[in-house]
């Protein structure tokens, strides 16, 4: 069974992962999120619902200000966001640019760690880790001979 970290909205306190835990992460794009694809550029729709507060209100009566925002990725951008389907590993989406753009795997492992803070700091990802319990139960099971263990 998988878990997943803080995901889509504020972090919750955690205990730092370590740079091999980190490599092993499985990001997922938030489902709530509308995206497209237009000239072969992924273009993320933020859509605002939050209540704006008085100040706001006054502030957009003065200067309209739109509800939604278009963030247009460029092309790497487009090619990890296509990556990030709760499958691959960030160190597999990492030897993957690394190969493609003729980066180093640190410069693609750091360029990579970047990327997906800001994304996760705005709740556009998510990330996937192996539950710890079900790692346990898995190893207890492989060794019995009823062939019970799921995948799930």
């Amino acid at each position: 069974m998988k878990a997943a970290l803080p995901i889509f909205g504020k972090a919750a306190k955690r205990r730092q992962p370590t740079w091999r835990e980190m490599l092993q992460l499985r990001p997922v794009r938030n489902p709530a999120l509308e995206w497209s694809e237009e000239e072969g550029r992924v273009v993320l729709l933020i859509r605002h619902f939050e209540k704006k507060s008085w100040k706001m209100r006054v502030l957009n009566l003065l200067i309209p200000m739109p509800d939604d925002r278009r963030i247009v990725l460029d092309a790497i951008g487009t090619d990890v966001w296509q990556m990030t389907d709760g499958q691959n590993t960030l160190g597999r989406i990492a030897g993957e640019l690394a190969q493609k753009y003729k980066l180093s795997p640190r410069e693609a492992e750091m360029s990579l760690q970047q990327f997906f803070k800001e994304l996760g700091k705005r709740g556009y990802v998510g990330f996937l880790v192996e539950d710890e319990t079900q790692k346990t139960d898995n190893s207890k099971n492989s060794g019995s001979k009823s062939g019970n263990s799921k995948k799930r």
